[in-house]
Protein backbone atom coordinates (compact mmCIF):
# COMPACT_ATOMS: atom_id res chain seq x y z
CA UNK A 1 0.00 0.00 0.00
CA UNK A 2 1.65 3.23 -1.14
CA UNK A 3 0.04 5.74 1.22
CA UNK A 4 -2.41 5.88 4.13
CA UNK A 5 -4.51 8.96 4.89
CA UNK A 6 -5.55 9.47 8.52
CA UNK A 7 -8.09 12.03 9.73
CA UNK A 8 -9.76 12.78 13.05
CA UNK A 9 -11.43 16.13 13.59
CA UNK A 10 -9.00 18.88 12.59
CA UNK A 11 -6.02 16.52 12.62
CA UNK A 12 -4.83 14.80 9.46
CA UNK A 13 -1.74 12.82 8.49
CA UNK A 14 -0.17 10.93 5.59
CA UNK A 15 1.71 7.70 6.26
CA UNK A 16 4.06 5.80 3.92
CA UNK A 17 4.37 2.25 5.33
CA UNK A 18 6.64 0.77 2.69
CA UNK A 19 9.05 3.74 2.63
CA UNK A 20 10.29 3.21 6.21
CA UNK A 21 7.07 3.25 8.22
CA UNK A 22 7.27 7.01 8.11
CA UNK A 23 4.82 9.84 8.59
CA UNK A 24 4.90 12.07 5.50
CA UNK A 25 2.84 14.95 6.93
CA UNK A 26 0.97 15.91 10.11
CA UNK A 27 -1.21 19.00 10.40
CA UNK A 28 -3.98 20.45 12.53
CA UNK A 29 -6.41 22.26 10.27
CA UNK A 30 -4.42 24.28 7.77
CA UNK A 31 -1.38 24.57 10.04
CA UNK A 32 1.49 22.08 9.63
CA UNK A 33 2.72 20.60 12.91
CA UNK A 34 5.48 18.48 11.41
CA UNK A 35 7.15 19.43 8.15
CA UNK A 36 5.58 17.88 5.04
CA UNK A 37 7.57 15.72 2.63
CA UNK A 38 8.16 17.20 -0.82
CA UNK A 39 5.78 15.78 -3.45
CA UNK A 40 7.06 12.50 -4.85
CA UNK A 41 9.78 11.97 -2.24
CA UNK A 42 10.03 8.65 -0.42
CA UNK A 43 13.28 9.33 1.44
CA UNK A 44 13.08 9.12 5.24
CA UNK A 45 15.41 12.11 5.36
CA UNK A 46 12.58 14.19 3.87
CA UNK A 47 9.97 12.72 6.23
CA UNK A 48 7.83 14.32 8.91
CA UNK A 49 8.76 11.51 11.32
CA UNK A 50 10.40 8.09 11.17
CA UNK A 51 10.93 5.27 13.72
CA UNK A 52 14.25 4.36 15.33
CA UNK A 53 14.48 0.61 15.98
CA UNK A 54 16.26 -1.58 17.21
CA UNK A 55 18.76 1.16 18.15
CA UNK A 56 18.87 4.97 18.11
CA UNK A 57 21.45 7.31 16.65
CA UNK A 58 24.97 6.01 15.97
CA UNK A 59 26.90 2.82 16.71
CA UNK A 60 30.57 3.67 16.21
CA UNK A 61 32.11 2.04 13.14
CA UNK A 62 29.03 -0.19 12.91
CA UNK A 63 30.54 -2.63 15.40
CA UNK A 64 30.16 -3.63 19.03
CA UNK A 65 31.05 -6.60 21.24
CA UNK A 66 28.24 -8.75 22.62
CA UNK A 67 28.38 -11.98 24.61
CA UNK A 68 31.97 -12.67 23.60
CA UNK A 69 31.48 -12.03 19.88
CA UNK A 70 31.59 -9.02 17.57
CA UNK A 71 28.40 -7.74 15.99
CA UNK A 72 29.09 -6.11 12.61
CA UNK A 73 26.38 -3.86 11.16
CA UNK A 74 25.89 -2.38 7.73
CA UNK A 75 27.13 1.18 7.40
CA UNK A 76 23.75 2.37 6.31
CA UNK A 77 24.32 6.11 5.86
CA UNK A 78 27.34 6.44 3.59
CA UNK A 79 29.77 8.13 3.49
CA UNK A 80 29.39 8.17 7.29
CA UNK A 81 31.35 5.31 8.80
CA UNK A 82 28.91 4.61 11.63
CA UNK A 83 25.70 2.57 11.59
CA UNK A 84 22.80 4.89 12.34
CA UNK A 85 19.15 4.84 13.48
CA UNK A 86 18.53 1.08 13.25
CA UNK A 87 16.73 -0.87 10.53
CA UNK A 88 13.14 0.36 10.71
CA UNK A 89 13.63 3.65 8.89
CA UNK A 90 15.09 1.86 5.84
CA UNK A 91 12.66 -1.08 5.78
CA UNK A 92 9.20 -1.64 4.37
CA UNK A 93 6.50 -1.91 7.05
CA UNK A 94 3.34 -3.96 6.55
CA UNK A 95 -0.11 -2.57 7.37
CA UNK A 96 -1.61 -4.63 10.19
CA UNK A 97 -4.73 -2.47 10.53
CA UNK A 98 -6.07 0.83 9.20
CA UNK A 99 -9.10 2.88 10.23
CA UNK A 100 -9.92 6.51 9.38
CA UNK A 101 -8.08 7.90 12.40
CA UNK A 102 -5.39 5.34 13.08
CA UNK A 103 -3.14 2.64 11.67
CA UNK A 104 -0.83 -0.07 12.95
CA UNK A 105 2.31 -0.99 11.01
CA UNK A 106 4.68 -3.92 11.58
CA UNK A 107 8.30 -4.59 10.65
CA UNK A 108 9.93 -8.01 11.14
CA UNK A 109 13.61 -8.88 11.21
CA UNK A 110 14.65 -12.53 10.97
CA UNK A 111 17.94 -12.17 12.82
CA UNK A 112 20.19 -12.89 9.85
CA UNK A 113 20.43 -9.77 7.69
CA UNK A 114 21.74 -7.10 7.64
CA UNK A 115 23.87 -8.09 10.61
CA UNK A 116 21.62 -7.71 13.66
CA UNK A 117 21.77 -11.26 15.08
CA UNK A 118 18.44 -11.14 16.92
CA UNK A 119 15.00 -11.75 15.47
CA UNK A 120 12.42 -9.17 16.45
CA UNK A 121 9.00 -7.73 15.68
CA UNK A 122 8.54 -3.95 15.69
CA UNK A 123 5.06 -2.47 15.79
CA UNK A 124 4.15 1.18 15.26
CA UNK A 125 0.69 2.53 16.03
CA UNK A 126 -0.28 6.02 14.87
CA UNK A 127 -3.51 7.39 16.36
CA UNK A 128 -5.21 10.72 15.71
CA UNK A 129 -7.93 12.18 17.95
CA UNK A 130 -9.06 15.59 19.15
CA UNK A 131 -6.00 15.89 21.39
CA UNK A 132 -3.51 15.32 18.60
CA UNK A 133 -1.35 12.46 17.35
CA UNK A 134 0.04 9.62 19.45
CA UNK A 135 2.79 7.41 18.05
CA UNK A 136 3.55 4.21 19.97
CA UNK A 137 6.57 2.17 18.95
CA UNK A 138 7.18 -1.29 20.43
CA UNK A 139 9.83 -3.96 20.01
CA UNK A 140 9.39 -7.67 20.80
CA UNK A 141 12.40 -9.96 21.12
CA UNK A 142 11.66 -13.06 18.98
CA UNK A 143 15.10 -14.60 19.55
CA UNK A 144 16.09 -17.06 22.26
CA UNK A 145 18.62 -14.83 24.00
CA UNK A 146 18.85 -11.43 25.62
CA UNK A 147 18.74 -8.63 23.06
CA UNK A 148 19.89 -4.99 23.22
CA UNK A 149 16.77 -3.02 22.42
CA UNK A 150 16.73 0.67 21.55
CA UNK A 151 13.68 2.71 20.58
CA UNK A 152 13.15 6.27 19.47
CA UNK A 153 11.16 8.57 17.21
CA UNK A 154 12.61 11.19 14.86
CA UNK A 155 10.01 13.94 14.32
CA UNK A 156 10.84 16.95 12.16
CA UNK A 157 8.93 19.75 13.84
CA UNK A 158 7.77 22.92 12.17
CA UNK A 159 10.62 25.41 12.40
CA UNK A 160 10.22 29.11 11.78
CA UNK A 161 12.39 32.18 12.48
CA UNK A 162 10.29 32.84 15.60
CA UNK A 163 10.62 29.29 17.00
CA UNK A 164 11.45 29.02 20.70
CA UNK A 165 12.20 25.61 22.18
CA UNK A 166 11.35 24.67 25.76
CA UNK A 167 12.26 21.55 27.76
CA UNK A 168 13.92 20.65 31.04
CA UNK A 169 16.96 18.36 31.31
CA UNK A 170 19.85 17.59 33.65
CA UNK A 171 22.76 17.81 31.23
CA UNK A 172 24.16 17.67 27.71
CA UNK A 173 26.28 14.75 26.51
CA UNK A 174 29.53 15.91 24.88
CA UNK A 175 30.37 14.37 21.50
CA UNK A 176 33.51 14.43 19.41
CA UNK A 177 33.85 15.46 15.78
CA UNK A 178 32.47 12.04 14.82
CA UNK A 179 29.34 12.70 16.98
CA UNK A 180 30.20 9.81 19.32
CA UNK A 181 30.00 10.62 23.07
CA UNK A 182 33.31 11.40 24.78
CA UNK A 183 32.10 10.53 28.28
CA UNK A 184 31.96 14.18 29.34
CA UNK A 185 28.88 16.24 30.19
CA UNK A 186 27.93 19.89 30.06
CA UNK A 187 25.26 21.92 31.91
CA UNK A 188 21.79 21.77 30.32
CA UNK A 189 21.92 25.47 29.35
CA UNK A 190 25.20 25.08 27.42
CA UNK A 191 23.60 25.91 24.06
CA UNK A 192 20.69 28.02 25.34
CA UNK A 193 18.38 28.25 28.35
CA UNK A 194 15.85 25.81 26.95
CA UNK A 195 14.28 25.33 30.40
CA UNK A 196 13.00 28.91 30.14
CA UNK A 197 12.24 28.70 26.42
CA UNK A 198 14.89 29.89 23.99
CA UNK A 199 15.58 30.53 20.34
CA UNK A 200 17.96 28.13 18.66
CA UNK A 201 21.52 29.48 18.46
CA UNK A 202 23.49 29.57 15.23
CA UNK A 203 25.43 26.46 14.32
CA UNK A 204 24.79 22.74 14.57
CA UNK A 205 23.29 21.07 17.63
CA UNK A 206 23.30 17.26 17.39
CA UNK A 207 23.38 16.33 21.08
CA UNK A 208 21.56 14.18 23.58
CA UNK A 209 20.12 15.71 26.77
CA UNK A 210 19.97 13.53 29.87
CA UNK A 211 17.48 13.63 32.72
CA UNK A 212 14.67 14.75 30.43
CA UNK A 213 11.23 14.87 32.06
CA UNK A 214 9.43 13.72 28.88
CA UNK A 215 7.83 17.02 27.89
CA UNK A 216 8.82 19.74 25.42
CA UNK A 217 7.28 22.51 23.35
CA UNK A 218 8.06 24.69 20.35
CA UNK A 219 6.36 28.09 20.13
CA UNK A 220 6.28 30.34 17.07
CA UNK A 221 3.96 32.78 15.32
CA UNK A 222 1.67 29.87 14.31
CA UNK A 223 1.13 28.66 17.88
CA UNK A 224 2.68 26.06 20.19
CA UNK A 225 3.52 22.43 19.45
CA UNK A 226 3.56 20.23 22.55
CA UNK A 227 5.37 16.92 23.02
CA UNK A 228 4.83 14.35 25.79
CA UNK A 229 6.77 11.08 25.74
CA UNK A 230 6.75 7.90 27.81
CA UNK A 231 9.51 5.29 27.82
CA UNK A 232 12.18 7.83 26.89
CA UNK A 233 14.43 9.40 29.51
CA UNK A 234 16.57 11.16 26.93
CA UNK A 235 15.90 13.85 24.35
CA UNK A 236 18.13 14.18 21.29
CA UNK A 237 18.09 17.68 19.81
CA UNK A 238 19.04 17.94 16.15
CA UNK A 239 19.07 21.49 14.84
CA UNK A 240 21.45 22.05 11.92
CA UNK A 241 22.09 25.38 10.26
CA UNK A 242 19.31 24.53 7.80
CA UNK A 243 16.51 26.87 9.01
CA UNK A 244 13.83 24.34 8.06
CA UNK A 245 15.04 21.44 10.26
CA UNK A 246 14.29 20.97 13.96
CA UNK A 247 14.12 17.52 15.55
CA UNK A 248 13.30 16.77 19.18
CA UNK A 249 13.78 13.01 19.37
CA UNK A 250 12.60 10.97 22.38
CA UNK A 251 15.05 8.06 22.71
CA UNK A 252 15.71 5.23 25.14
CA UNK A 253 19.50 5.36 25.12
CA UNK A 254 22.53 7.49 24.29
CA UNK A 255 24.40 7.41 20.98
CA UNK A 256 26.83 4.46 20.84
CA UNK A 257 25.32 2.93 23.97
CA UNK A 258 26.10 -0.52 22.53
CA UNK A 259 29.82 0.15 22.89
CA UNK A 260 29.42 1.79 26.30
CA UNK A 261 27.57 -1.18 27.80
CA UNK A 262 24.51 1.00 28.33
CA UNK A 263 21.91 -0.40 25.94
CA UNK A 264 18.48 -1.26 27.38
CA UNK A 265 17.92 -5.03 27.37
CA UNK A 266 14.95 -7.11 26.25
CA UNK A 267 14.51 -10.74 27.34
CA UNK A 268 13.28 -13.46 24.94
CA UNK A 269 9.57 -12.90 24.33
CA UNK A 270 9.59 -9.54 26.12
CA UNK A 271 8.18 -6.33 24.59
CA UNK A 272 9.45 -2.83 25.28
CA UNK A 273 7.72 0.34 24.09
CA UNK A 274 7.97 4.09 23.72
CA UNK A 275 5.24 6.62 22.92
CA UNK A 276 5.04 10.24 21.85
CA UNK A 277 1.97 12.49 21.99
CA UNK A 278 2.12 15.50 19.65
CA UNK A 279 -0.43 18.23 20.31
CA UNK A 280 -1.00 21.97 19.89
CA UNK A 281 -1.84 24.72 22.33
Amino acid sequence: MAELILQSGAWHARVLPDAGGLIAALACGDVPVLRAMPPGSRSPLDAACFPLVPWCNRIAEGRFAWDGAEVALSRNFLPERHAIHGHGWQSAWAVESHDPGNCTLVHRHDGTTPGWPWAYLARQQIVLNDAGCTITLSLTNLSERLMPAGLGLHPYLRRRPESRVRFAAAGVVVVGADLIPTGEALPPAHFADFAAGAALPAGLIDHCFTGWDGTASVTDDCGTITLAAEGAGLLHLYAPEDPAILCLEPVSHLPDAANAGAMPLCAPGETVSLSLRIGVA
